[in-house]
């Protein structure tokens, strides 16, 4: 059988699984590429923001000084400098309702005067990624015992539980 009498149907096949195959590879390509908003280069100042729910707020903020202390008292200095870099700062303003039928959200300024240079600042990357909390992997995968887990779940799901919504501002000292 034959493609408009071109192709033989075991060339068609041929041709369809590498067609396929390319798709895949440009997909997983450009997936691979897609950059962390949370990453900053570390020439710039940044600010992350963060929507906190009203109801979830003491579980953040206990969670967020468990992280910082763990890294600032780090033997890696890179898990140091990451504590180090990070000011928190709450909006002084009554919560408010951000998102209706979502409930009120305080807003929380994550700041950084000079962020750690190719480090994300996003939370699972920090907790579970980075190796400052947990050892990794021969493929860069969490490892560690249950009870190790289990302590950096216990500073992760609040955090989860806590945030809204997100917002990164890389900015430019003028």
């Amino acid at each position: 059988m034959r493609l408009s009498g071109i192709l033989p149907v075991v060339g068609r096949r041929v041709v369809v699984a590498l067609g396929v195959a390319g798709m895949l590879l440009v997909a997983s390509s450009a997936q691979a590429q897609e950059a962390d908003p949370l990453k900053f280069d570390g020439t710039h100042p940044a600010m992350v923001l963060l929507s906190i729910k009203a109801d979830a707020e003491a579980g953040f903020t206990d969670s967020m000084a468990k992280m910082k202390a763990t890294l600032t008292s780090h033997i890696n200095p890179k898990a140091q400098e990451l504590g180090n870099s990070m000011q928190m700062y709450k909006l002084n303003v009554p919560a408010a309702e951000q998102v209706p039928g979502q409930g009120p959200v305080f807003v929380y300024i994550l700041a950084m005067e000079k962020p750690v240079a190719g480090v994300s600042y996003n939370l699972l990357q920090v907790l579970y990624y980075s190796g400052f909390f947990l050892p990794l992997d021969e493929k860069g995968q969490p490892a560690g015992t249950p009870e190790d887990r289990k302590k950096v779940d216990d500073i992760y799901n609040p955090l989860v539980a806590a945030v809204a919504n997100i917002t990164p501002w890389p900015l430019l000292k003028k």
